[in-house]
């Protein structure tokens, strides 16, 4: 039994979390979590890990087993292949070796949780043989080892008594027997047939948890289907409306057939993660033939709502080719192309059985899958949807119509606003003109102008608006400002009987990128989130103040870009007690000001010049020893040209930091200045700062006044440094990929 390090050790270490910035191999860029499994069998000294890596949306992309001893042929490192595999798991496999050699303290980090998880299970401290020491080894990627053959040789051995004792011939006819029965069970399911109708019979069989199934070969085979039969999408589009038509309908195929169709979606969209041109053209074909067979000509509303969890679950973009499906399934009427004449009983009709389908009990779910589910082009169309959900007698339609002033197309917010200014102000909720009231700051001019308006005839049709809860107790989280200028804040607030968790995602250049709210969390799950981050070192506990500060900084900014934040925001204003969060334009001179007025009063003694020198000098090391600032550097097509540029004229590596500082960074001097402005403000909001925020503090004074140039700045010319490091191992990773096609 294997469990993860984090469940098995109260106080973990973080996890390892690799941070592409851009494309590297086939692996896109983001953020890898390698999360480390260990065998929790008491008794057992098998010194080794399997670890699973997750990008961003946590879906798993790689398996990875290793053992420390380096001998026999299950050491690896290695894919295992009895678990799931992503599209460019082998890449993921190679950042891990390279890791290995290149880092002995992930090793060291491995052999010491490995006895940790050793000692908890056996209530001792670990007495087993010491590990091999780091460096020692060259560690390579190997094959995955041949499961079967390998049982084959311990049988044989076993029998020859090679391995201490003779085995039973009745072990070995049992062996044999098993693997028998199991390639017969798989003759069985392919039955002969190839394509859709053999991979159903497979599902089934996986279904019903037969051991002969594989559903990583499954996968495997599902994944050729798609890519190499030129018919695939349309034969899997048309496979559920003819199953749904068949009397007695036949259920076991059918949920094989669901099931089919969730791993063909999920497959697609991992291969076009990596590029692959060819998924991208059968995602269309397959979203256009669901939108026809399943949305326009199929009449069964439970295949649709079926159709549409799976669509929902699966988190693939849903395209525009599946428009009119959708409407039809929201209208209930399939010849209908517009929702501006008539027939608003039906279509109101059809919109709550889909939402009661989905299992959507809240307005902020509402909302997000109304806005998922319809992709229509067509802006007038789904403006006159939103008319007819504010008239309806159900609340929760007129509250999810409120919350469509957040949706992503401009055109859409500003119909809806004037359709809310327009109606009777008595078809507000008094929490839906509490929720106009909180965030009538957050739009545009011509957008406001409306909200206010609706919120005037609400006022006037005597609709009392409903009360925020005071100020809640908080636990505040703030993650630095990454080298691509986001910054994250995770909140927990006491919601009922548990928790609610709010998340809240701000860049630099854009306001508020992302926003989501987790409801009914238990006091153990709170504990296990905070533990969590606070163990993550990009994290820091920090202050209800400062999220205030950034929330309202980044609405400036967005207002400025035309971002409006999503409407999960608003429903962590409500839980957050925070009605008064309105944009505030970030000015560094004003900040750096008031933090040079507090020093005066509190620690006047840390403005001396000789504090500002000692600063500056103590920031040369900073991005190396400041995990916070680790992934500060320039990088792009800037860094590219002044590099080569640089090359050709034969200049040494401080010539080429000087023009990167010279050009490139000078030019970007207002976005160096605000992000050490902004991490100054962090560290002092911090409880328990990784260092003093003055030493930041005077960074930022430097880099304020322009009359001193930023190669006479360590901390800048540590930037420049890195920069160029990071620029020059990428050609150079470049330049091996390509030895390697020769």
């Amino acid at each position: 039994m294997s469990r993860s390090y984090a469940d098995i050790i109260s106080d973990a270490e973080a996890v390892i979390t690799l941070v592409l910035r851009q494309k590297t191999g086939r692996i896109p860029k983001g953020s890898y979590p390698f999360l480390e499994y260990y065998c929790t069998e008491p008794g057992c000294d098998c010194r080794r890990v399997t670890l699973l890596v997750f990008n961003q949306k946590m879906k798993q992309k790689a398996a990875i087993s290793f053992g420390f001893d380096q001998q026999g042929p299950f050491a690896g490192p290695y894919l295992d292949t009895s678990n799931r595999q992503g599209p460019y798991a082998e890449d993921l496999l190679k950042l891990f070796v390279d890791g290995l050699n290149s880092d002995s303290g992930w090793l060291e980090r491995l052999y010491r949780h490995y006895r940790a998880v050793r000692e908890k299970v056996e209530g001792k401290p670990y007495g087993g043989l010491p590990f091999p020491e780091p460096g020692k080894l060259v560690y390579r990627a190997t094959e995955p080892p041949d499961l079967a053959s390998e049982i084959e040789q311990s049988l044989r051995n076993l029998n020859s008594g090679g391995w201490g004792g003779p085995a039973t011939q009745k072990g070995i006819e049992i062996g044999a027997t098993a693997e028998t029965e199991a390639a017969r069970k798989r003759k069985e399911a392919a039955g002969g047939e190839t394509g859709l109708a053999s991979l159903i019979k497979g599902y089934v069989v996986a279904g019903n948890q037969d051991p002969a199934a594989d559903p990583v070969k499954l996968r495997d085979d599902l994944r050729r289907y798609l890519l190499k039969s030129q018919g695939s999408p349309e034969e899997l589009s048309e496979l559920l409306p003819r199953l749904y038509q068949q009397s007695p309908q036949p259920d076991e195929q059918i949920q094989a057939a669901l099931h089919l169709l969730f791993d063909a979606l999920d497959l697609l969209d991992e291969e076009l993660e990596v590029g692959n041109s060819q998924a991208k053209s059968r995602m269309e074909e397959l979203q256009k033939g669901l939108g026809r067979h399943v949305f326009v000509e199929n009449e069964d509303p439970d295949l649709r709502a079926a159709v549409l969890n799976i669509l929902v679950q699966s988190k693939v973009d849903i395209l525009p080719v599946l428009q009119g499906g959708t409407s039809h399934l929201l209208t209930g009427y399939a010849t209908r192309t517009d929702l501006t004449e008539g027939h608003a009983e039906e279509a109101l009709a059809g919109i709550a059985r889909s939402f009661h389908s989905l299992g959507v009990t809240s307005p902020f779910e509402g909302v997000q899958e109304l806005m998922q589910l319809l992709m229509v082009d067509d802006a007038q169309m789904q403006t006159a949807l939103v008319g007819e959900m504010l008239e309806a007698e159900d609340p929760l339609l007129r509250e999810i119509a409120v919350l469509t002033l957040f949706h992503q197309d401009p055109e859409v917010r500003q119909g809806v606003s004037q359709i809310l200014a327009g109606s009777e102000g008595s078809l507000l909720t008094p929490v839906g003109l509490r929720r106009l009231i909180v965030s009538r700051n957050w739009f545009p001019a011509e957008v406001r102008k409306n909200v206010d308006q609706a919120i005037t005839n609400a006022r006037k049709a005597r609709v009392e608006c409903a009360a925020l809860p005071k100020l809640p107790a908080t636990k505040v989280f703030a993650s630095a400002l990454d080298g691509t200028g986001e910054q994250s804040f995770v909140v927990t607030v006491a919601e009922g009987e548990g928790f609610a968790r709010c998340s809240i995602t701000i860049r630099q250049g854009a306001g508020i990128v992302n926003s989501s709210v987790a409801s009914q969390i238990t006091r153990r799950q709170q504990d296990d989130l905070l533990q969590a981050v606070s163990k993550d070192p990009r994290f820091i506990e920090s202050t209800a103040e400062h999220l205030d500060l950034r929330v309202c900084n980044a609405l400036a900014e967005g207002a400025r870009t035309g971002v409006v934040p999503d409407a999960w925001l608003v429903l962590a204003a409500e839980l957050l007690g925070r009605d008064r969060w309105r944009p505030i334009a970030f000015d560094a001179a004003r900040e750096l000001l008031q933090l040079q007025e507090e020093l005066a009063s509190d620690s006047p003694q840390l403005l001396a010049d000789r504090e500002y020198q000692n600063a500056l000098d103590f920031s040369a090391g900073l991005v190396a020893d400041a995990p916070f600032l680790s992934s500060w550097y320039e990088d792009g097509e800037e860094i590219e040209r002044e590099t080569e540029d640089a090359r050709k004229n034969r200049e040494d590596a401080d010539s080429t930091m000087v023009r990167i500082l010279d050009t490139v960074m000078e030019e970007h001097r207002p976005l160096w200045l605000e992000r050490l402005v902004v991490a100054a403000l962090w560290l002092k909001s911090a409880r328990k700062p990784p260092l003093p925020w003055h030493k930041l503090y005077h960074v930022a004074q430097a880099v304020a006044d322009e009359t001193i140039p930023l190669k006479e700045i360590p901390l800048m010319k540590s930037i420049a440094e890195t920069s160029l490091r990071s620029y020059l191992a990428s050609k150079h990773r470049g330049a091996s990929k390509r030895g390697g096609k020769r």
